[in-house]
């Protein structure tokens, strides 16, 4: 894949890229390909959760075609984050801590800043895709979110242009999946997302599907990914299909 290429669709409203992104595959035959929009009606992030799209923001989805086993799609979620994270940090005027937040989120000053969303998708043609979606507070922040937001501008001090966070954000991450050769270099993935992981090794809560709120020490990952939440005497893994809000502080 060439990193400098881009070929990208900008959109002015649309309900959502990844939504876009599935349209968009009966026609497209070149890959990868991303989507923009300067607003989205009805942007979500996981558990299909409303993502707050203001204009000025990135909102954003890159398509890739699935040539790899269905059980490594999780990876790319750290994937992803590390080269959103790296991408951030070439618009750091402020010096400022940028965080992941398992599984998906960027943190700076304890706000959340920016989220992945990645969906399987399959075409009229019964090939199948991934769509990674992505959205970065640029310039403005909800006021009110299940977590504490900001924005870029606000925490970096930069006004950052979009069609220049897009291509550096097209190169790392093509440069990170590169890395991850297809998931044989998971490991290496891992060991670098852990160097800027929010919370580790501090006490944190997290909620079950059941309702149930467990806490302990986020003690690191497993080789997959999981989260390895110590309470009770014992070390607990959890993968992020099996949770609904994750990594609150425990004050």
């Amino acid at each position: 894949m060439d990193k400098e290429k881009i070929d990208i669709t900008v959109l002015d409203e649309i309900d959502s890229t990844n939504n876009e992104a599935q349209r968009m595959l009966e026609f497209k035959n070149d890959f990868p390909f991303w989507i923009v929009a300067n607003e989205q009606t009805s942007g979500r992030g996981r558990k299909n959760r409303y993502w707050v799209s203001q204009k000025g923001n990135f909102m954003g989805t890159i398509i890739l075609e699935l040539k790899f086993e269905k059980k490594y799609i999780p990876h790319l979620s750290f994937v992803t984050s590390l080269a959103l994270r790296e991408t951030i940090e070439e618009f750091n005027n402020y010096n400022a801590e940028i965080f992941l937040k398992w599984p998906n989120d960027i943190i700076i000053n304890d706000s959340k800043c920016a989220g992945i969303l990645i969906e399987s998708l399959k075409s009229n043609r019964d090939k199948e895709y991934l769509a990674i979606g992505i959205g970065v507070n640029l310039v403005k922040h909800p006021s009110e979110s299940s977590f504490k937001a900001t924005s870029l501008k606000k925490e970096l001090n930069s006004n950052i242009d979009r069609d220049k966070f897009l291509k550096r954000l097209n190169v790392n991450l093509l440069e990170k999946i590169r890395i991850w050769r297809m998931g044989e270099n998971f490991s290496h993935i891992l060991d670098d997302w852990k160097k800027f992981a929010y919370k580790i090794n501090d006490r944190i809560s997290m909620l079950l599907p059941t309702g149930k709120k467990i806490e302990g020490i986020f003690s690191g990952l497993n080789d997959e990914g999981g989260l390895i939440l110590s309470y009770n005497g014992k070390k607990n893994i959890f993968y992020a299909a099996e949770i609904i809000e994750e990594l609150n502080l425990v004050s």
